[in-house]
């Protein structure tokens, strides 16, 4: 009798566990319900949005299936491979520095709203936030194609940022007028031709890579050959005779195009930019500025530089 007790009571307390942790998991569905209406929909419940959030397949509406196929749906295949032909297009225009190209390839998009069925659950309705959500998109595929590139990446990250900023904060009115999309592409194009002839052998490229990344230090023949255990003559030839420069050049103009890039797209001071670039006194700097590009950064920014408006 004693062991028939002691089992019963044994099931009983099972049997609530198991109704605890039910109730528990029926009570964090609803919490993640109420979190999904929340955060997804506003304040609509899931019941007004006509769209139920559900967590287990058996439970899955086939309404809801339906929408999502026909929200997400690739109608034309055609027009889809033109459009994926047409951006392979596009970044090999800009890989290569030429505008021009570039530009004709991304007039030649198609108008039509038809081709793009598969994108219109996220194109925005409003024109404006249409145009900056395309220049997005524009700014991250040219960003990423171009990563593998021998472009420096701080010069791309440069790039990206500064027009990442422009079309989240200028007015539409703006964009528009400068005919933004035309201007991102012709940045990328201007970065991949000025570094298109660059191919380098690996240990160049690694030399090279290093300077860039320590730009803002003191860097200097010695340091960069202790680097990578070499003689300070080899890297010297070595840097001679594929890039043109000896070490002293090349660094002074690796530090001189970068702070082109940041006059042209930041909002750096002079000074800031100068001590960005590994010059510690902004007279000198001038200096050298003045001497490679035969004006100073002041009028560099002034003919060049763009500012959010």
């Amino acid at each position: 009798m004693a062991m028939f007790i002691l089992l019963l009571c044994t099931i009983t307390i099972y049997v609530m566990i198991i109704a605890g942790a039910l109730l528990r998991e029926q009570s964090q569905k609803e919490t993640l319900i109420a979190h999904f209406d929340t955060n997804l929909t506003g304040t609509k419940s899931c019941a007004e949005t006509g769209f139920m959030m559900k967590y287990d397949a058996d439970s899955f509406r086939a309404e809801n299936q339906e929408e999502i196929i026909r929200r997400e749906a690739v109608i034309s295949q055609e027009s889809v491979f033109k459009r994926y032909a047409l951006e392979k297009k596009l970044i090999s225009h800009v890989a290569a520095g030429n505008y021009e190209q570039a530009v004709r390839i991304l007039d030649s998009f198609s108008d039509n709203p038809d081709d793009y069925l598969d994108l219109i659950a996220r194109i925005p309705d409003d024109p404006g936030r249409r145009l900056r959500f395309f220049g997005s998109l524009l700014n991250s595929m040219l960003r990423v194609s171009l990563l593998s590139s021998q472009i420096p990446v701080i010069h791309i990250h440069v790039i990206s940022t500064h027009f990442g900023i422009l079309l989240e904060e200028a007015p539409v009115e703006y964009l528009r007028e400068e005919r933004i999309l035309h201007r991102i592409i012709e940045a990328y194009c201007y970065y991949a031709g000025e570094f298109s002839g660059a191919s380098y052998s690996e240990t160049v490229s690694k030399i090279t890579d290093y300077i860039i990344i320590h730009i803002n230090e003191d860097l200097s023949l010695h340091r960069i050959a202790d680097a990578f255990h070499f003689s300070p003559a080899y890297v010297n030839r070595i840097l001679k005779k594929e890039t043109g420069c000896t070490t002293v050049a090349y660094i002074k103009k690796s530090r001189i195009f970068l702070a082109k890039t940041l006059l042209h797209f930041g909002d750096l001071t002079i000074a800031d930019i100068a001590v960005s670039v590994g010059y510690s006194d902004c007279n000198y700097f001038c200096r050298v500025f003045k001497q490679l590009e035969g004006i100073s950064p002041l009028q560099f920014r002034q003919l060049h530089g763009e500012r959010i408006p």
